[in-house]
């Protein structure tokens, strides 16, 4: 078949997780993805692997919330527990459908219904399952107006840029990433007023496209992947940036939007900074934060051909840049405060020492 949910299907499982012959394949979804749990049970059959599939009533889990019944949701269940501990391959469709009002949540709340969570990963990281975190999950019709989107039209660029394959992009990113590690310099450019020179010393780079391979295993939360995807992860100790940097893309972090954002670094730190949206949130998270706070510690390349201002995967848009301040662990870097904050710049012009990686949203 090659509807959009099955060519979905097909490149994460076939293509993407290789999933085998004889593998025990987990769905966990709820109910607003089912139509897409549907493609890809009939994927798991077709390669011949054993699909089992976990559901979330919505319903259900706000009565719990509701009504503080927080002790289910403390610890996986012996069967949960078997599951995961037996299984193979896992897929995660997010939930809950009512995104804005999850939220709204307390933040205690929040991870009282996620308490499981620590054992999860510990179990998973022990069996070493390999999985994926399904984002079309997250692009309800309720998140969709909360942002102002059409969800039917959200959900369909997700499921186009979640079908490009991880061997399209990882060419890419390695091109990108031998350019930049053996690289002195990185300059980026934009006719918006964008123009960013960094000194690559002190770079790790990190690529996402799809896969879970035994080295990112090696990573805290590496067996899970996420699709979309498709981006050049680079943190930088050093860099010594110096210049303007102004966003054209929106980023999404939850009940949050940022963009208007114009950032001036000097020797690597944040000099001045403007948002139009986004703006207090930003002030009063940056006033709290501690040292490390406005050092340029990662950016990431996005790498997606069919990615573009793609909510909660901004930053997978093929030639896009992401800057980020603050905590940049995740990269490989060694700031390592509870602070981060991100702009984004679409159809950049990146080069290195000179040399053009990329261009008007496309790399070369």
């Amino acid at each position: 078949m090659s509807d959009p949910e099955s060519n979905l299907a097909r490149a994460v499982l076939a293509q993407n997780l290789k999933v085998k012959n004889g593998e025990s394949v987990v769905i966990e979804a709820w109910a607003h993805s089912l139509p897409y749990v549907r493609a890809f049970v009939r994927e798991i059959r077709r390669l011949g692997a054993y699909p089992t599939v976990l559901y979330e009533d919505e319903g259900a889990w706000w009565d719990a919330v509701e009504s503080k019944k927080f002790g289910s949701f403390a610890k996986l269940s012996k069967v949960e527990h078997d599951v995961v501990a037996s299984a193979d391959v896992y897929l995660f469709f997010w939930g809950p459908d009512d995104r804005p009002r999850l939220w709204g949540l307390p933040e205690a709340t929040d991870a009282r219904m996620t308490g499981y969570n620590d054992e999860w990963y510990k179990l998973a990281e022990k069996t070493g399952l390999r999985g994926c975190r399904m984002s079309v999950g997250q692009a309800s019709d309720r998140a969709a107006r909360f942002y102002g989107l059409n969800g039917k039209a959200w959900r369909a660029r997700l499921l186009a840029a979640g079908a490009e394959t991880a061997s399209v992009m990882r060419t890419k990113g390695e091109r990108v990433s031998k350019a930049l590690k053996s690289g002195k310099e990185l300059r980026i450019r934009h006719a918006n007023g964008t123009d960013l020179t960094l000194r690559l010393r002190g770079v790790h780079t990190r690529l996402e496209v799809g896969e879970v391979s035994k080295e990112s295993m090696k990573r805290p939360f590496g067996m899970l992947t996420t699709n979309p995807t498709g981006q050049l992860m680079v943190g930088i100790d050093d860099s010594a940036a110096s210049g303007d940097f102004v966003s054209n893309r929106t980023v999404y972090l939850g009940q949050h939007r940022y963009s208007g954002i114009r950032w001036s670094f000097e020797s690597g730190r944040l000099s001045a900074h403007q948002l139009t949206e986004g703006k207090k949130v930003f002030e009063t998270n940056f006033n709290k934060a501690g040292t490390g706070k406005d050092v340029l510690g990662f950016l990431t390349i996005g790498l997606n051909p069919s990615s573009r201002d793609l909510a909660p995967c901004e930053d997978t848009e093929e030639g896009s840049v992401m800057l980020g301040i603050g905590n940049n662990a995740a990269a490989g870097g060694k700031i390592r405060i509870p602070f981060q904050s991100y702009a984004l710049l679409g159809e950049a012009k990146i080069e290195v020492d000179g040399r053009t990686i990329a261009d008007g949203g496309r790399m070369l």
